[in-house]
């Protein structure tokens, strides 16, 4: 029975790789069972990262760099005042430039004074009263925050473990549904196999490959968001004879 199963199987794969003549260097050329799967974990994110404009309209260059220098000075001693490192404040040119917005025959574009900033917060305890007080200053725009983990190699280790526990699992109950023995794993990727998951008219979703937060994450900046981080596989097993 089990000879006659995977005399079927190379036939197929014969035939997939026949039709497909541009791919079938993609296909592996023994019996095989091909399966993804993933692992995640929700937690507390240990850092955080808040990106935000200050920008002045003012029509005079001269006052809006004055407008725009002392809001900047403003926010660098907000944030030296939280702890945070003054090396974790990273702050690009003032640049002045037109802003996006239509102007009525040949008046002249309206004109923006800005700086971007990034901050990197590694005192999450600081974040919420941080937040609250960067978001009453003035001038300030486009703010946005992420969250992550500062161990994050570590964790990512972990979720591939996991991730390739639970992929055996799959292939070894696929397996015993067609009566065969799980061979020895011959591919594995981070993420999907997409060649021979198109040839073989088996691909899915991606399952993602490392994941900070998500579309749940909680609107409300000053709050910390609790994250999950996913890791996905995708593993080909020989079937064993």
């Amino acid at each position: 029975m089990l000879t006659r199963l995977l005399t079927h199987l190379g036939a197929a794969l014969l035939l997939a790789a026949t039709a497909l003549p541009c791919l079938g260097a993609d296909l592996p050329s023994y019996p095989f069972i091909h399966v993804s799967a993933a692992a995640s974990i929700g937690m507390r994110p240990d850092t955080g990262e808040i990106d935000f404009e200050i920008v002045s309209a003012d029509a005079d260059a001269d006052s809006a760099w004055q407008q725009v220098t002392q809001q900047l000075e403003a926010s660098r001693a907000l944030f030296a005042s939280h702890g945070i490192a003054p090396d974790d404040v990273n702050v690009q040119d003032i640049l002045r430039r037109s802003r996006k917005t239509e102007v009525a025959g040949d008046a002249a574009p309206q004109m923006d004074t800005r700086v971007a900033l990034k901050v990197t917060v590694r005192n999450m305890e600081a974040w919420s009263a941080m937040m609250r007080s960067l978001m009453a200053m003035p001038k300030v725009e486009s703010l946005a925050v992420a969250f992550s983990r500062s161990d994050r190699d570590k964790i990512e280790a972990e979720l591939v473990t996991k991730a390739l526990a639970n992929a055996r699992g799959k292939a070894q109950n696929m397996a015993r549904g067609i009566g065969a023995r799980l061979g020895a794993a011959s591919g594995v990727s981070l993420g999907a196999l997409k060649n021979l998951s198109n040839s073989m008219g088996m691909a899915l979703e991606p399952n993602g490959r490392y994941t900070d937060g998500g579309p749940d994450a909680a609107t409300d900046l000053t709050l910390v968001a609790a994250i999950t981080l996913v890791q996905g596989v995708d593993v080909i097993y020989r079937i064993g004879r």
